[in-house]
């Protein structure tokens, strides 16, 4: 079999390209590139597609100038349309504080982005060969991926197609220097300072001394473990659902009971299943991560495991996975307000008014008050450490953190609820309990309402 056969079987085999489709290219100017481009090219002979050639100049080395002209070039040569922007890699790696490398990816993919918003019908056409995947297999299991991590890159990610993913490099510089088409070397690809260079040009040259086939047995365990997986998937996705109290784009909560009574095993793959969905990806959760965050079962309710933007939090009914973000209540302050104002608090709506007569209250957001025990105008705020309050009903002062204990307020919501003050003493924590001074009784003469409503 050819090697553009053996492309074009890749392509049928996996349904990466269809007709009318609008391919975008990475381009850089290498060997892996150049070669994806002449392939579409010969195949485009039998279907109708389009192909962009898109290059992103990382500014990163001398050569960057010519690599450009080379991709422009070859667009010229076949007719094509050349997309080309500049970034440095440098810079987005020092303002973020990643890696070049990752800087480099992302930089990539935000252009290529741009490039699709133009065409409804587009693919994104990655150059990643048969070695790549095995360096990436080895990667993951050298940082302790799971069993997840092993599926490594598929031939087709949501609208990021891989046509050359069956290919050895070895072939594609054969092809390539046989049909003396042009490419250039990035000479960073020949030093040891990246890990997968290392991995490239030390580790894996040496484990194939052993093993010739070495880079083939990577891909294999890939493709087991892509099987594996396909079946156990439907099994977990069946108990995932079964389990899931709540869920929005940056979290999702199972049942407390339903997640504790699973099988470790199982409680691991639930929660990279928590992780996949809010994140979108796993590649980076080592099977340490999901044992450090499986150690939350045996820690008290209200205690939570952080691992960079993921935070695991353990509840009195629920176990939470969610997107860390910075805790913008806290900020919020102090605000005042007046019978016959409403403002904004920490996202809720506060209204106060005076009415003329008590009525039934329906739900817990709305309480009533004694407008003469009181002194104006209110204050709203969070709660801080040591404050009290007389519950109603209760006779004596609590510390509000106990009353969240006693009341099974979670950790994590306490500091999120409302407080309504006269003064500096507390009359009403917003949704549970007012204070016993400042209830309505037989001498009252004038009512006021305070209402407390989610904002939409």
């Amino acid at each position: 079999m050819t090697i553009i056969n053996k492309v074009r079987e890749t392509i049928r085999a996996n349904g990466l390209i269809e007709e009318g489709d609008t391919i975008i290219v990475g381009a850089s100017g290498g060997p892996d590139s150049q070669f994806l481009i002449y392939a579409l090219m010969e195949l485009r002979k039998e279907m109708d597609f389009t192909i962009i050639l898109a290059h992103l100049n990382h500014l990163h080395r001398k050569e960057a100038n010519f690599d450009e002209s080379l991709v422009e070039e070859t667009a010229e040569k076949f007719a094509l349309s050349f997309r080309k922007k500049a970034a440095s890699m440098d810079a987005y790696a020092k303002k973020y504080g990643i890696s070049s490398e990752d800087a480099g990816r992302r930089l990539r993919y935000e252009f290529f982005r741009e490039i699709q918003k133009e065409y409804p019908k587009s693919k994104i056409a990655i150059a990643h060969n048969l070695d790549d995947q095995a360096e990436t297999v080895l990667m993951r299991i050298i940082r302790g991926t799971g069993v997840e991590g092993l599926r490594a890159m598929d031939y087709r990610n949501g609208d990021i197609i891989r046509p050359i993913l069956d290919i050895k490099k070895a072939m594609i510089l054969d092809y390539l220097n046989s049909e003396q088409i042009p490419y250039a070397i990035d000479k960073t690809n020949f030093t040891t300072d990246y890990t997968r260079n290392k991995l490239r040009l030390d580790i894996i040259p040496k484990i194939e001394k052993i093993n010739p086939n070495f880079k083939e047995s990577l891909v294999k365990l890939s493709e087991i473990a892509t099987d594996e997986i396909s079946i156990s998937d439907s099994y977990i996705k069946n108990i995932y659902e079964d389990i899931i109290i709540q869920r929005k784009i940056d979290f999702v909560s199972f049942d407390k009971e339903a997640f504790e009574s699973q099988d470790k095993a199982i409680q691991s793959r639930l929660i990279r299943c928590a992780i996949g969905e809010i994140k979108k990806e796993i590649r980076d959760i080592s099977k340490e991560n999901i044992d450090n965050f499986l150690s939350l079962v045996d820690l008290a309710n209200g205690k939570s495991i952080i691992k960079d933007d993921l935070v695991f939090l353990k509840s009195y009914k629920f176990y939470k996975m969610s997107l860390r973000k910075e805790d913008s209540q806290k900020k919020t302050g102090e605000l005042t307000i007046n019978i016959g104002e409403e403002l904004s608090f920490g996202g809720k709506r506060i209204k106060i008014s005076s009415v003329s007569d008590f009525q039934k209250k329906h739900g817990k957001n709305i309480e009533y008050f004694d407008m003469d025990k009181l002194t104006f105008p209110l204050s709203v705020r969070f709660r801080k450490n040591g404050d009290k309050f007389k519950p109603i009903g209760l006779g004596h002062r609590k510390k509000i953190k106990d009353f969240f204990i006693d009341m099974k307020v979670d950790k994590e919501k306490r500091e999120k609820i409302p407080l309504i003050l006269s003064e500096n003493d507390i009359i009403w924590v917003t949704s549970f309990r007012s204070s016993e001074d400042y209830k309505l009784d037989p001498s009252t003469k004038n009512i006021i309402k305070i209402e407390v409503y989610d904002e939409d």
